[in-house]
């Protein structure tokens, strides 16, 4: 073999694994515990991931250990910088007791690896609620949402909630007895979503704490999509190696459902254009960026800015662009003054 030939393979021996080994970490979590939920309830988990790379990410497919679990792709191709999604649902209304799956995310694109996530959780006959979730929609930030949920349970004539338990401090659960009859239990749980909620997919659950020794625990699982007023499309530019002068323009949507005036751009690294904003006001700004980087010393590093466009929206008055990107022709780093003072120390 050829001595270019083979360093070559080396290279990519090198590079492959680095890789693959960056799309291992891209998860925010790779174990869930569902712990103890009721039969028939709705009772899945979004595993999310961001894209680190300039390039695309392709999800090419998603395989389980057990009938218990069903994974599917939400997400099958990732922008760079962008987030994705692999659901994964615990099967239960045809699975009982102690349940464990591991999901297997394959990707081929930038480069082949494999994830693997774990999922656990026991199912109880015990118990049902209808529906089985606290299942809030698409609820406006700022807005309070109220869901009501009903418990039955069969088994021990003198079972009872001692009381509900969220880590959210946005949601509360009021707990009601509404009957007890020959071992039959009914509660109405009362779930609140008040105004102070973040934007964004909430998924999180809620503990009913109960008297029962053997199984203290029964977890209600509740979604909501608290929509911001004021959102930016794409939320991220990753611009990869940059020069100092202009750049191309880049166009992003800014979008409320109500009409609203953009009154200004703010950025610590770059030079904003400011004569491309209108004076319009209107539910939708498709805005050219011209961006240029202000003077200074440049490194070869990677860098992070957010342009922040201000608004006339009380409840909102401001919206961030985060931006990703790398000086062309940026000097090395400097050393650091640790290892400078190191190597004084070590002259003679």
């Amino acid at each position: 073999m050829k001595p270019f030939a083979f360093a070559t393979l080396c290279l990519i021996a090198l590079v492959a694994p680095t890789k693959a080994q960056q799309i291992s970490k891209m998860f925010e979590d790779a174990d869930h515990d569902f712990g103890t939920v009721a039969k028939a309830a709705t009772t899945e988990h979004r595993f999310y991931f961001t894209n680190p790379f300039p390039t695309p990410i392709h999800v090419k497919s998603v395989r389980t250990s057990c009938g218990c679990t069903t994974p599917s792709i939400v997400t099958e191709n990732v922008e760079p910088g962008e987030t994705g999604c692999i659901l994964a649902v615990f099967n239960t209304k045809t699975h009982a007791g102690a349940r464990a799956a591991t999901v297997t995310v394959t990707f081929d694109k930038p480069s082949f690896a494999e994830v693997q996530l774990h999922v656990k959780g026991y199912i109880r006959t015990d118990v049902v609620f209808k529906p089985g979730e606290a299942m809030f929609g698409k609820v406006p930030q700022g807005k309070a949402r109220t869901q009501e949920i009903l418990l039955e349970y069969a088994g021990k004539p003198d079972w009872q909630i001692t009381h509900a338990q969220c880590n959210e401090p946005y949601l509360q659960v009021a707990v009601q007895e509404t009957s007890r009859q020959s071992g039959r239990i009914n509660y109405t749980l009362t779930a609140t979503l008040d105004e102070s909620a973040p934007a964004g997919p909430l998924q999180t659950e809620v503990l009913l704490h109960t008297n029962d020794r053997n199984v203290k625990t029964v977890s209600l699982r509740v979604t909501a999509d608290v929509e911001a007023q004021l959102s930016i499309s794409p939320n991220m530019l990753s611009l990869g190696e940059i020069p100092t002068e202009e750049l191309p323009r880049q166009i992003v949507v800014v979008k409320s459902k109500s009409p609203f005036k953009i009154l200004g751009m703010e950025s610590a690294l770059f030079e904003l254009d400011a004569t491309k904003l209108t004076s319009d006001s209107k539910s939708l700004h498709a805005l050219p960026l011209v961006l240029k980087l202000k003077q200074g010393q440049y490194t070869d590093a990677e860098y992070r800015d957010s342009i922040r466009l201000l608004t006339d929206i009380a409840e909102q008055p401001a919206v961030e662009l985060g931006v990703i990107f790398r000086v062309k022709g940026g000097k090395p780093e400097p050393a650091k003054a640790a290892d400078t003072a190191d190597n004084g120390s070590n002259k003679k």
